[in-house]
């Protein structure tokens, strides 16, 4: 490994534990709810599969469905993008990114919308940034 990442992830998780310490918080309490459920370490940040559909990434914690493995795959890059959106906004990330998100991801006339006029989930910009940021950090 080189020296480069050995010490950004010391700083990924420090700074999400300060300037993105709500979401963190949010995501720890997420986390022990679901400590049960299988988790690894994702480039610096915990990723937990659960059986919830959907996904959720709350500072250090990246929450994702537990189901077939490429698709898991691409949902955890987007949802590590999410946590460098919180790296990025810090206490803004929620009222910016995070409740945008949800009301995209969970109401009723949105997921109307995507679904009669074929848009894209990654269409909405908290996703289409997730996508981008998660690929380019992690050069996909």
């Amino acid at each position: 490994m080189k020296a480069g990442k050995t010490m950004g992830r010391p700083v990924y998780g420090l700074i999400q534990c300060t300037w993105g310490g709500l979401q963190t918080v949010l995501g720890l309490l997420l986390f022990l709810r679901y400590v049960s459920s299988p988790h690894e370490w994702y480039h610096g940040a915990v990723h937990t599969r659960w059986n919830v559909d959907g996904g959720i990434s709350l500072g250090l914690f990246i929450f994702t469905p537990d189901r077939e493995e490429e698709w898991c795959r691409r949902m955890v890059i987007h949802e590590y993008g999410h946590t460098w959106q919180s790296l990025m906004l810090g206490p803004l990330y929620l009222p910016v990114i995070g409740l945008p998100s949800i009301v995209w991801e969970r109401s009723g006339w949105c997921r109307r919308q995507r679904k009669e006029r074929h848009i894209p989930y990654s269409w909405f910009y908290t996703e289409r940034w997730a996508d981008s940021l998660g690929e380019a950090i992690l050069k996909i």
